[in-house]
C-alpha cells in the first residue's frame, strides 16, 4: 500500500483481519516496558534467534501485526525477503495500556497462526498474561501472574520477575 501510494511510509497502521487499524502513539510507560523486555530477551536469546521491536509477523493473508516484540528463530539474513510467520516465532509480546481490547484480540490471531506463546503485558493492572497451547480456537491456557510472580522466557533458562518487566510506579 506504500509503494502504490495509499499509505505514507511513516503512517503508523497495522492490518488486523482485513482492518487497517491505526496504532496510538507510545507513552513513556509503554516505551520503558518495550525497552526492559527488549534487554532481557536479547540477553535469553543466542544465535538462532532474532529479537524483532515492533516489526511486522505473517500472520494470515488478512493480518500483518506489529507486536511490541517477537522472538523468532533464525537471524537477520532469514528475513531479508520475507516476514518472520507464526511458525517462526518462539515468543510473542505486546504491552498494553490503551490497546488492551485490540491485544486481546489479536491473541487469537496468534494462536491460529501457530504462536506457541503469547505474553500480553498489562501495564495498568501490572499483570502478566501467559497464553500457551495455540490452536485454532485460541489459546487452551491462559496463566495470570502478577509483580512478584516469576516467567520464564520460553525455549531459555531466563526467568524474571514479572515487576521487572513494569515501568517504575
Amino acid at each position: 500500500m506504500v509503494r502504490a501510494g495509499i499509505l505514507g511510509e511513516d503512517d503508523h497502521v497495522e492490518l488486523i483481519e482485513g482492518e487497517l487499524l491505526v496504532m496510538s502513539p507510545q507513552d513513556p510507560p509503554h516505551a520503558g516496558a518495550i525497552n526492559r523486555l527488549t534487554r532481557r530477551l536479547v540477553g535469553a536469546y543466542g544465535p538462532g534467534h532474532l529479537v524483532r521491536v515492533q516489526l511486522p509477523l505473517h500472520v494470515s493473508r488478512h493480518s500483518l501485526p506489529e507486536p511490541d516484540v517477537v522472538v523468532a528463530r533464525g537471524d537477520e539474513a532469514a528475513f531479508d525477503a520475507r516476514h518472520p510467520a507464526g511458525a517462526d516465532a518462539v515468543l510473542v509480546v505486546e504491552a498494553s495500556w490503551s490497546s488492551r481490547a485490540r491485544d486481546q484480540r489479536k491473541a487469537a490471531i496468534y494462536a491460529r497462526a501457530g504462536v506457541p506463546v503469547y505474553w500480553r503485558l498489562d501495564l495498568e493492572t501490572r499483570q502478566l498474561e501467559v497464553h500457551e497451547q495455540p490452536g485454532a480456537d485460541g489459546y487452551a491456557r491462559t496463566t495470570t501472574l502478577g509483580e512478584d510472580d516469576e516467567v520464564e522466557a520460553p525455549g531459555s533458562a531466563a526467568r524474571w520477575k514479572v515487576g521487572d518487566l513494569l515501568p517504575a510506579r
